[in-house]
C-alpha cells in the first residue's frame, strides 16, 4: 500500500489541479466578456452548490465516519433521491428566481452538479479502503481532460455557453470512471452481518446522522458565498466578478484542506478508537500550529505580489488593493487548519456542533461585513474582510467543540 504522505500529495495535486479547471474557465470569461461575465457565473454557482450540499445528506463522510453498518445500496438509494430533490430545486429557482440567473449557463453547470454529486459518493469508497492513489489520478485526469477541451471548443467555436457544456460532458465521464474503478465492493466481514438491520431502520440511521451532517455541509457551503452576498449588496456585477476572481485563493486553501480531510480521516478515526479524543485532539492541535506556523511566508508573498498579480492575470480591469489581499490572504491561512479540526469533530460524530459553529460563523460574516460597508468600505473590501471573519471564527469555533465531554470514556462513543 502507498504510504499517505505520497497518497496525500497525489490526492491534494489532484484537488488543486481540479481548482485549476475551474478557475481556467472564469479565467476565459474574463477574458471573453470581462468582470459581469464572471458575476453571472459566479452568482450561479453560488446559487446551486449550497442547496446541492445542503441535500446530500453528507453521505460521503458518513460512510467514513458512521459508526454504524449501513448497506452500500442504502447510501447509492439516499444520494440517487437527493440528487432528484436537488435538480427539482434548481428548476424551480431558474424558472422563478430574479431575471438576473443566466438561463443558457444554469443548464450546463446543473449537469456538472449532478455529476459530480454522483462521484462524489463513489469517492467515498475510494477513501475509506484508503485507495486514494486512484482517487487522485482520476482527479487529474478529470482537470487535466477539462481544460484541453475547454480550450479546443473555445477555439473552434468562440462560445462560452458550447464551452461549458463540454465540461459538463467532461464532468460526466468523469464521473463514470469513478463509478467503474470503485465499483468491486469489498467482501462483508462478520461484524458487517451481525450488525446489518432491515431497510427501514438503515435509511433512518443514515436520515438521522445525516441531517445534522447536510446541514453542516450546508452551512460551511453557504460560508463560502455569503461574502460574495456581502459585496453584491454593497456594489456592483462588476465588483462581484472581481471578488469572485481574486477569492480564487480561498477556494485553493479549502481544496487543500479537503485533501487534508480525505487522508486524514481514516487515521483519526483509528487514532479515536484505540488511545481517545483527548489523544485525538492534542494531535489535532499539534497539526493546526504547525500548518498556521508554515503558511505565514505566504501571507507576507501574497501581500507584495497579490495586486499585481491579479492585473497581470486577468487583466487591467481587475484591480484588487492591498488590504483586501492582506484579508483573503489570512482567510486561506486559517481554512487549512480548520479542516483538521473538522475531521476531528467529524470523527466523534459531533455534527451538530459543525453546525452550530458555521452557523455562528456566518451571523458573524454577515455582521463584520455589513458594518464594513456601511461604515464606507469599499464592496471587495468589505466582502474580503468578511471571507477572513467567517475562516476565523469556523476555525477557533471547531477547535474549542473537539473538547471531550466530561461525561465521556476515554475512547468515545458515537455522539
Amino acid at each position: 500500500m502507498h504510504n499517505s504522505r505520497s497518497a496525500f500529495a497525489l490526492v491534494t495535486l489532484g484537488n488543486i489541479a481540479v481548482a485549476g479547471a475551474q478557475w481556467y474557465l472564469v479565467w476565459l470569461f474574463a477574458q471573453q466578456s470581462g468582470p459581469v461575465a464572471v458575476g453571472h457565473y459566479s452568482t450561479l454557482i453560488a446559487m446551486m452548490t449550497p442547496v446541492f450540499i445542503a441535500s446530500q445528506l453528507g453521505l460521503r463522510n458518513l460512510f467514513v465516519t458512521l459508526q454504524r453498518t449501513v448497506r452500500w445500496r442504502i447510501y447509492l438509494g439516499c444520494r440517487l433521491a437527493t440528487v432528484g430533490l436537488s435538480v427539482v430545486i434548481i428548476i424551480g429557482l431558474v424558472i422563478f428566481g430574479p431575471a438576473q440567473i443566466h438561463t443558457a449557463l444554469a443548464l450546463p453547470l446543473l449537469l456538472i452538479k449532478v455529476s459530480d454529486s454522483v462521484g462524489d459518493l463513489f469517492y467515498a469508497r475510494l477513501q475509506k479502503t484508503e485507495r486514494l492513489f486512484a482517487f487522485g489520478l482520476i482527479l487529474i485526469g478529470m482537470a487535466t481532460v477539462s481544460a484541453i477541451t475547454v480550450t479546443v471548443v473555445m477555439l473552434m467555436t468562440g462560445s462560452i455557453i458550447t464551452a461549458l457544456w463540454s465540461a459538463a460532458v467532461v464532468s460526466s465521464t468523469g464521473t463514470m470512471v469513478t463509478i467503474w474503478v470503485a465499483s468491486a465492493e469489498p467482501p462483508e466481514t462478520n461484524a458487517d452481518i451481525a450488525s446489518r438491520t432491515s431497510v427501514r431502520s438503515e435509511v433512518r440511521t443514515l436520515v438521522s446522522a445525516g441531517i445534522p451532517m447536510s446541514l453542516m455541509q450546508g452551512v460551511y457551503s453557504l460560508l463560502s458565498y455569503v461574502p460574495l452576498a456581502v459585496v453584491a449588496w454593497f456594489g456592483s456585477p462588476g465588483d462581484v466578478g472581481l471578488y469572485a476572481s481574486a477569492a480564487y485563493l480561498v477556494v485553493f486553501a479549502n481544496l487543500v484542506g479537503a485533501s487534508i480531510e480525505t487522508v486524514v480521516l481514516p487515521a483519526f478515526r483509528t487514532v479515536r478508537e484505540t488511545e481517545g479524543p483527548l489523544v485525538l485532539r492534542r494531535r489535532v492541535k499539534r497539526m493546526c500550529l504547525i500548518a498556521l506556523t508554515s503558511l505565514i511566508p505566504f501571507v507576507v508573498l501574497a501581500l507584495f505580489i497579490g495586486p499585481w498579480l491579479l492585473s497581470a492575470v486577468y487583466g487591467a480591469d481587475f484591480v484588487l488593493s492591498r488590504q483586501s489581499v492582506l484579508y483573503l490572504s489570512l482567510a486561506a491561512l486559517c481554512t487549512l487548519p480548520t479542516y483538521l479540526a473538522s475531521a476531528n469533530l467529524l470523527v466523534l460524530n459531533r455534527y451538530w456542533a459543525t453546525f452550530f459553529v458555521g452557523g455562528t460563523a456566518i451571523i458573524a460574516v454577515l455582521a463584520g461585513g455589513g458594518i464594513a460597508g456601511m461604515a464606507g468600505m469599499a464592496a471587495v473590501e468589505a466582502g474580503c474582510l468578511a471571507v477572513f471573519i467567517g475562516s476565523l471564527t469556523r476555525l477557533v469555533g471547531e477547535f474549542t467543540c473537539s473538547r471531550p465531554r466530561r461525561s465521556a470514556p476515554t475512547v468515545a462513543s458515537a455522539s
